[in-house]
């Protein structure tokens, strides 16, 4: 039976702290030697010592890195195929499984105590708030509301259509200090929102099954427009698949989608967008 990272984890980390204890167990049995030998009586000037709160620091660093390689892997396990990896936040976690795994002795401050950390635990809740359906649902949305806030796709907005279909408009800005006369790159910031927003387009490309290797295209865009040696050429048609023309201009990019996937992706925007999670709030309200 395959492990999943949880567990993987929850062995290591049983593992790492018998090793731990077992290594401060023998440099403080040196430490007593040495001080017996060469007669130190202070402990600060011996070398094999091993202070309790270097060694409660290294398990709590420890297990800090733990919880956020489990979210790291986590995003990528739960993402679907050509998504954008999701965003999953970790104080929390950080919280509730550190910090919380700590006790006051006594009176005497909190403590980390390694036992009560379960990375096991961990990853079931994450299996269980990002696995599966909920995972695919997280990342339409984190792409719809990429789309959405890209564009500008505000309430009662008029969207702009053409014989060839709808257009929606991306504002660029080039780059002043690396312009030149003939070549006008896209600015560092511009440049890596325009792939961020190709990926989301490749999420709703997925959501659509699209036919029309629209993906394939995108992500042949984003490495075409998303280079820094690239130059934006006014009024350039770029064809990305037969159901998306990418037209440049140095103000602005203009996406045109023939008139079947733009209908999908409204209703995708219509499903997950920004203003779809503002009705549900309402609704839950």
């Amino acid at each position: 039976m395959n492990k999943n990272p949880g567990q993987v984890y929850a062995e290591l980390w049983r593992e790492y702290v018998a090793a731990r204890r077992a290594f401060d167990a023998r440099s403080n049995a040196l430490a007593q030697r040495e001080a017996s030998e060469l007669a130190i009586e202070a402990f600060s000037q011996q070398t094999f010592s091993k202070d309790t709160y270097e060694s409660r620091t290294d398990l709590t660093e420890r297990a800090a890195a733990i919880v956020a390689r489990l979210v790291c892997l986590a995003s990528e396990a739960f993402t679907p195929a050509s998504c954008p990896v999701l965003s999953i936040p970790y104080g929390d976690l950080q919280t509730r499984f550190v910090t919380d795994a700590c006790d006051d002795r006594a009176g005497r401050g909190y403590v980390f105590r390694p036992e009560r950390f379960d990375p096991a635990g961990l990853w079931r809740e994450l299996e269980r708030d990002y696995g599966g359906e909920k995972g695919v649902e997280l990342a339409y949305r984190k792409a719809a509301c990429g789309i959405d806030g890209e564009f500008d796709l505000r309430p009662g907005a008029i969207v702009e259509r053409r014989r060839e279909g709808i257009v929606l408009s991306m504002r660029v800005f080039i780059d002043s200090l690396a312009e030149t006369r003939s070549r006008k790159p896209l600015t560092w910031s511009r440049q890596g929102e325009l792939a961020q927003l190709l990926g989301y387009l490749q999420a709703f490309a997925v959501w659509a099954e699209d036919s029309s290797n629209l993906a394939g295209g995108l992500d042949d865009a984003k490495r075409r427009l998303c280079d820094r040696e690239y130059g934006v050429v006014s009024r350039q048609r770029i064809r990305v698949s037969p159901a998306l023309h990418i037209v440049t201009y140095h103000t602005r990019f203009e996406f045109i989608f023939g008139a079947a996937i733009g209908a999908q992706l409204q209703l995708f925007l219509a499903l997950y967008g920004r203003h779809s999670q503002a009705a549900d709030a309402q609704e839950a309200a």
